[in-house]
């Protein structure tokens, strides 16, 4: 009996001592210069600006439609209209700048962003030609797209009202549920064991 309470206390032991790893997206390299940083700490670099291109698909009916890059000025304009817009929680999903054909209308557009999840607050900000910045209706927003209207073209800012949790914050907590598990499940076989 004594070696199946020892077995047991052995199982918690190792049970608490597991790490767990969390994977955190990689810091700005020392030669990335950040351009703008959000109210939330999202850091802006020229090279999160290629990545937004890179990694977002724009659906539309407008013929010869795309997206590009942004400049560096209208990457600094947008980031801070995410804070003051969205606040503190302000995390920018993409940043591109659509380019229709001269004489297009009002247009829906559908952004594939693999980081947006259905239900999320999802804000389009549009930095207009003359420098202000408007909010655009967002009609839907689904796992990995958001779909909106515009009547004039120039860059936008698809922007998440949410905060990630820290690295390795809920650790913590998985941690103390099984800590409360194994606790408890020791107590059952010792008083089984002093029954017996």
């Amino acid at each position: 009996m004594k070696r199946r309470l020892f077995a047991l206390m052995g199982a918690i032991v190792l049970t608490l001592s597991m790490s767990m790893t969390a994977m955190a997206a990689p810091s700005p390299t020392a030669t990335a210069v950040a351009i703008a940083t959000t109210a939330s700490g999202q850091v802006i670099t020229q090279e999160t600006v290629k990545n937004f291109v890179a990694t977002t698909k724009m659906v539309s009916t407008v013929p010869d439609a795309k997206i590009q890059a942004v400049s560096n000025s209208q990457a600094q304009t947008l980031t801070a209209a995410a804070s003051s817009v969205v606040g503190s929680n302000a995390t920018v999903a993409t940043m591109v700048d659509i380019v229709v054909p001269a004489g297009t209308g009002a247009a829906t557009f559908t952004l594939a962003i693999p980081t947006i999840v259905a239900g999320q607050s999802v804000s389009v900000l549009h930095l207009k030609s003359d420098g202000t910045i408007e909010a655009l209706p967002v009609s839907s927003v689904d796992n990995g797209s958001v779909t909106f209207t515009m009547t004039s073209y120039s860059p936008v800012a698809v922007v998440v009202n949410a905060t990630a949790p820290k690295t390795g914050e809920t650790s913590g907590v998985y941690m103390l549920v099984i800590a409360g598990i194994a606790m408890a499940a020791a107590m059952v076989c010792a008083r089984r064991l002093a029954r017996n």
